[in-house]
Formats: C-alpha cells, structure tokens, sequence
C-alpha cells in the first residue's frame, strides 16, 4: 500500500473556505492558486497538501500557500501614521470598478477612443460621398 498525496486548493468567498480544485503536482497547485488570488473575486487563497497512509490509515494535512494572512492583517487597526496621511488626502470610494458614479482613468481613455473613431467613420463617409459626386459630376462631362 501506498502514500498518496493530493494538493487542494481552497478559496474564501464571504468568509466561507471551499475546496476549488486538487492536484497530484504542487507546483501546479500553487499555480492555479495564485491566478485565481490575481483574479480578485476570493478574499484569499491557499494550497494544502492531503497526504493518506492507506497501510496505518493515517492522514496528515499541511499548509503550502496561503494569502489569508494578508486578510488578517487586513482587518487589524491602522498605525498612527494612516490617520495622519488619510487625512492630508481625500477618502476614494471603495466601490467595484464599473459601478454608477465613479469615473476612472480607464472610462475616460475608451469614451475617448470610441468619440475618435464615431469621427473617423463619419469623416469617412461624408469623404466617400463627395468624391462619388465629384466624380459623377466629372464623368458626366466627358460623356
């Protein structure tokens, strides 16, 4: 009988953990972990490495990657420095991208894009259209 050893990713989602994927390889593991902690929508991510003896019957569990430290040190009180500087600065909305209200850089970059392009496409057209008639007109008189 052998030791088998499986690599689970769990993820944390409203302060629930939910087993998200397993692994035989841990590097693959820790991979998928960290594009789904890149990701943003998990308030953390960790890898644990499963390990059955099926001769004793034994299991032992061992934490290989884990981003939920950052969520604890998250939740702890501001140094005394923060409140200074969050005062110099003014407070920035933490709404999700993309909600009502809040412009960005990025907003502002495609309305930009999309105007250029109305007018090009316009300009275009309106070019097509006289040169048609221009040359109607200039064919009409060689005939």
């Amino acid at each position: 009988m052998a030791v088998q050893t499986l690599y689970e990713v769990h993820t944390l989602k409203s302060g629930n953990w939910a087993v998200d994927s397993t692994y035989p390889d841990r590097d693959t593991a820790i991979d998928v972990a960290k594009s789904l902690h890149g990701e943003k929508q998990f308030q953390a991510v960790k890898v644990i490495k499963d390990t059955f003896d099926e001769a004793t019957g034994n299991g032992k569990e061992i934490v290989v990657f884990d981003t939920s430290s950052k969520v604890s040190r998250d939740k702890t009180p501001p140094a005394p420095e923060q409140p200074a500087a969050a005062a110099a600065a003014p407070a920035r909305p933490s709404t999700a991208r993309g909600s009502k209200g809040k412009n960005t850089k990025g907003d502002y970059a495609m309305a930009i894009k999309v105007t250029l392009l109305l007018v090009l496409i316009l300009g275009g057209g309106l070019g097509t259209i006289y040169l048609l008639h221009y040359a109607g007109g200039s064919f009409q008189k060689l005939f």
